[in-house]
């Protein structure tokens, strides 16, 4: 059965407007501020807009820069922490409140997916670290509640950072050419924050009224990138999964993501 951490997240959202406090320190007078970290994905942007690829838990359907239809049945992309980077060079790892977080690519693009977060000093912060890293299959007793993640049925996505499975077709009546990546490199990816509040870095206010809130995007159509399904190596293909899940990911400030004025998403 799917768990609906969309609506427990809209939950601890609606609590945190309350009580003024996190899930670190409870609904109490404690005024200190807050950040809260999402995740989301989408195909990459086309025609100044994000074209519909899928609907919520179905497959996503594109076509590559070789012209292959690529029917992406399941995947997922595992982050494993985050941590925020003051101005001053202070490394602040956020909590991460239910573990690695593997991240359905199936589910409604741009729907955002609580990840971590924590209590902040005011002050300045330039940098987000990203870790993608294997996911592991949690232990769960039957009937018990230990995550709010969304645990994968397919036992082949433990220990992945980044899993693919689904088929790629040549024109319609091509043969159907089935594929399954699975890339395990960890990898921390860097992401610049100096710019990210209306030009400037991202500030912490002593007393917010609200927490603060940034988003990190990822495309899932460019893992096919240059990949001739006809003569490829699957090694190869799963070696560039991280270079690629590295250049595709990127932050914003709120839980809108908008395009880049460079249009690469």
């Amino acid at each position: 059965m799917r768990l609906d951490h969309r609506l427990d997240h809209r939950l601890l959202r609606l609590s945190l407007a309350f009580c003024g406090a996190s899930l670190l320190v409870g609904c109490d007078a404690d005024q200190s501020s807050l950040l809260y970290v999402f995740s989301t994905h989408h195909a990459t942007p086309e025609n100044g807009g994000f074209p519909k690829r899928g609907e919520d838990d179905q497959p996503r359907v594109f076509d590559n820069d070789l012209g292959w239809t690529i029917t992406l049945v399941e995947s997922y992309v595992t982050i494993e922490q985050v941590t925020l980077i003051s101005c001053s060079g202070s490394a602040l790892p956020l909590n991460m409140f239910w573990g690695p977080c593997p991240e359905d690519l199936r589910d409604e693009d741009l729907q955002t997916l609580t990840v971590a977060g924590r209590k902040l000093d005011p002050g300045d912060y330039c940098e987000l670290v990203v870790d993608y890293g294997q996911y592991r299959m949690p232990e769960i007793e039957p009937g018990a509640d230990d995550t709010r993640h969304e645990v994968p049925e397919n036992e082949a996505v433990d220990g992945t950072t980044v899993y693919l499975r689904g088929a790629a077709q040549m024109g319609e009546d091509g043969e159907l050419i089935e594929f399954e990546f699975r890339g395990s490199g960890s990898q921390s990816v860097a992401l610049d924050l100096t710019t990210v509040d209306d030009g400037h870095a991202l500030r912490v206010s002593e007393t917010e009224a609200f927490p603060e809130e940034l988003t990190i995007s990822k495309t899932y159509d460019r893992f096919f990138d240059g990949i001739d399904f006809a003569d490829y190596d699957p090694d190869d293909a799963e070696d560039e999964l991280d270079d690629i899940l590295e250049d595709q990911t990127q932050v914003q400030k709120g839980q809108q993501v908008f395009i880049a004025d460079d249009g690469d998403g």
